[in-house]
């Protein structure tokens, strides 16, 4: 089989974004009317704990969907880096089910460990912590079961997490955005319920501890097929065969993690390091404006993600031309939709907040401008560099820690001694990322090609209107 992407998933990856987005806004009033001012805080703090656990991962999410792919795509050795090529006839593409069935070992046994590490440290370390913010459990009823019930919701939530890869690794796109937005549609549902039924904050972790069982089960449904399952049944999977693969893996799973890392440091920091020094509502502005052109990159870059394990698959085919096409036409996605929706933020952003009565407001024009354009430069270099991790190789570890060190010691110094202020934040993670990153990942894709930039960006102008304007033989199948 050779991955594809239809029209189907695209529409379906960016109605899960949209869903996603407007469920937040459903729950989030309900949870500020019914719960007490107590649960509430209590609730935040979780969240804060759960945020925290993507950390565990460490890079193992997407390493495993990728490789996946290589497996679907005829693959029939898995190495720590670089792919093995095929033929391009892709009729004589055949599927080493052994290997697919040790990956999907491989994967159990990880996120089992991983998730049974998280559950511990909350139960113990967290519970802790709970214990001493919340005076010994007593400024809100029930609170050592409601935080015992929502760590163990994190642990499945972990656990579940390689269903997803399996899913989009196979190409199953719209399969996997189908389970994600069913879900979260339970968790809406039964968080109202629950509420509605006076169990507050307990209700609001239930909802949570059973609304991922139902992305499993339809996972399950949609990659398990009985032709599949059948398959899968005949290989008996050694222990030596699993740890030879898991080490295989790690190589470029903790060259991810440690990516991940230099990313947080890059886009968290500076909030952070802002609360020393800034009032509460230049900080409220600050992160406004950061979670509205976050808001904007993601919806801009969907199709690109989207497109992950189709880039995959074309690697393992050595279909170049191909990649180039596919490549660019996700770019120049990204490009317009970014342009026009950081236009439109700038320019009726405060007119909106205004409208619906916000208590936080956006910076000036100046700083949103400088920002979105940082913004578009760091996703931009974020995307190429995702795109080099399709040859199964992670060559920015180190560009991205010492850019995460640069840019922690670079704010503290501008805010300490400069008194920079929220510009000042802004243009130290704008001059270090353009003194390396922003030119860097882009001219090594570009090289690959033998294609400068402008000429990348104008055919991804290009690929984009001749496919959805003129539904030429490149338009999607």
């Amino acid at each position: 089989m050779t991955v594809q992407v239809s029209k189907k998933d695209i529409i379906w990856g960016y109605f899960s974004q949209f869903f996603i987005i407007a469920s937040g806004l459903i729950t989030l009033p309900l949870i500020l009317r019914m719960l007490t001012p107590e649960e509430i805080g209590l609730n935040y703090l979780m969240l804060t704990v759960g945020s925290l656990v993507s950390l565990f991962d460490f890079g193992f999410a997407p390493q495993f969907g990728r490789n996946i792919t290589y497996v679907f795509s005829g693959a029939q050795k898995l190495r720590k880096e670089g792919i093995e090529t095929l033929e391009k006839d892709k009729d004589k593409i055949e599927v080493n089910y052994h290997l697919l069935a040790t990956l999907i070992k491989s994967a159990q046994f990880i996120y089992h460990r991983l998730a049974f590490i998280v559950l511990f440290c909350m139960l113990t370390f967290g519970s802790l912590y709970i214990y001493y913010v919340n005076n010994g459990f007593e400024r809100v009823d029930n609170a050592f079961l409601i935080w015992a019930i929502y760590s163990a919701s994190v642990y499945f939530n972990i656990y579940f997490t390689y269903y997803s890869s399996l899913l989009v690794g196979k190409g199953l796109i719209m399969q996997d955005k189908k389970a994600g937005v069913y879900s979260r549609s339970a968790y809406v549902l039964l968080t109202f319920l629950f509420l509605m039924f006076g169990w507050g904050l307990l209700g609001v972790v239930l909802a949570n501890l059973i609304s991922p069982f139902i992305q499993r089960f339809l996972s399950y449904y949609y990659f398990f097929t009985p032709d599949l399952r059948d398959k899968l049944a005949s290989f008996d999977v050694e222990k030596q065969e699993k740890k030879a693969l898991i080490a295989t893996l790690w190589h470029n799973a903790k060259r991810s993690g440690l990516v991940f890392v230099g990313s947080y440091a890059v886009s968290k920091m500076g909030i952070f390091l802002a609360g020393f020094y800034l009032s509460l509502a230049e900080i409220g502005s600050y992160g406004l404006m950061m979670q509205l052109v976050g808001l904007i990159a993601a919806l801009s870059g969907t199709l690109y993600t989207v497109y992950q394990p189709r880039f995959a698959a074309l690697r393992i085919q050595a279909d170049l031309t191909l990649l180039l096409k596919e490549f660019s036409f996700t770019m120049g996605f990204f490009y317009l939709l970014f342009i026009f929706g950081s236009l439109a933020l700038i320019l009726i952003g405060p007119w909106g907040l205004t409208l619906i009565g916000s208590n936080a407001v956006l910076p000036s024009s100046g700083i949103l401008i400088v920002y979105c354009i940082i913004i578009l430069l760091e996703y931009n270099h974020a995307n190429f560099g995702g795109f080099i991790t399709t040859r199964n190789n992670v060559p920015f570890v180190t560009s991205s820690l010492v850019s995460g060190a640069c840019i922690i010691l670079f704010t503290y110094l501008v805010l300490e001694y400069l008194h920079g202020g929220l510009l000042g934040i802004i243009l130290v993670q704008g001059i270090v990322q353009l003194a390396y990153s922003n030119w860097k990942w882009p001219y090594v894709v570009c090289k690959e090609f033998n294609i400068n930039f402008l000429s990348f960006f104008f055919l991804s102008i290009k690929e984009v209107f001749i496919r959805v304007f003129y539904g030429k033989k490149e338009m999607l199948r």
